[in-house]
């Protein structure tokens, strides 16, 4: 999940069951979340589980409370 972060940038969560914070971890722009969760290895996770990634720079204007990063194919968007 991305959310706006108090005083700028953007504040990653990520998720397991919706639930329990697994990790997180705040960063300047988009681009950077972009490359933390590919350097944490999640993006490599996340295609091995079938799971798509929805690009936080494509969401550049978004600034509802949270994002979802990756999108289960199991689920409903």
């Amino acid at each position: 999940m991305a959310c706006p972060a108090f005083g700028g940038g953007w504040h990653i969560s990520l998720l397991q069951a919706g639930v329990v914070v697994r990790d997180c971890f705040t960063v300047v722009g988009l681009d950077a979340a972009d490359r933390g969760l590919q350097e944490r290895g999640y993006l490599s996770l996340a295609s091995a589980m079938g799971r798509d990634w929805d690009r936080l720079t494509r969401r550049r204007g978004d600034q509802r409370g949270g994002t979802p990063v990756f999108l289960d194919p199991g689920e409903d968007a």
